[in-house]
């Protein structure tokens, strides 16, 4: 099962966390490459007293190398702060052969102007090197603090996936080509 796709609960995400996918662009995309519409994901982790991370939708649902998939993660915020947080976005081989790459971003909303129950979401692209040899990766994310370098404690460890050291396990993906 270690292949299989994490994206079982298609059900019941946000509708406004669905995006369509982009029908045009200032350079086309490959023609072996076919737009699909965005696969939403279910979440839930509880990131300390700032937000819960809903979920995130991908487009496409798959990854090659030299290609990108756009990604939306969608927050909750539950608490003000004053801290400007960051996304850090570790996308790792699923087979544990080391390849790692490091997708953190500074959030499009700044953490510190978000208010309680407001939703948020943050798009980026996510796109493997050129020859990236992996079958499938798997994409842990959380909030992070520059100034300290610390993480956000995940508070509900025991009801979503995690690796035990404040990333959560969003979703495995696969890799064509």
């Amino acid at each position: 099962m270690r292949h299989a796709l994490a994206l079982v609960s298609l059900l019941g995400i946000l509708p406004a966390c669905i995006v369509e996918a982009p029908t045009s662009s200032k350079s086309s995309p490959p023609a072996a490459r076919t737009q699909t519409a965005p696969v939403p994901v279910k979440n839930g982790a509880v990131l300390g007293d700032l937000a819960e991370l809903v979920g995130a939708t991908f487009a496409p649902p798959s990854v090659s190398p030299g290609d990108a998939t756009r990604v939306v993660l969608v927050f909750r915020a539950i608490k003000p702060t004053t801290d400007d947080w960051q996304v850090f976005v570790h996308v790792e081989d699923a087979e544990g052969r080391g390849e790692r790459l490091n997708a953190d971003h500074a959030l499009r909303v700044p953490t510190s102007t978000w208010k309680a129950g407001e939703l948020v979401q943050d798009e980026f692209a996510l796109t493997l090197p050129p020859g990236w040899r992996a079958k499938a990766v798997n994409i842990f994310v959380g909030l992070w603090l520059p100034t300290t370098n610390a993480r956000m404690k995940v508070r509900n460890p025991e009801a979503v996936r995690t690796d035990g050291s404040d990333r959560v396990l969003l979703v495995q993906l696969p890799v064509a080509g």
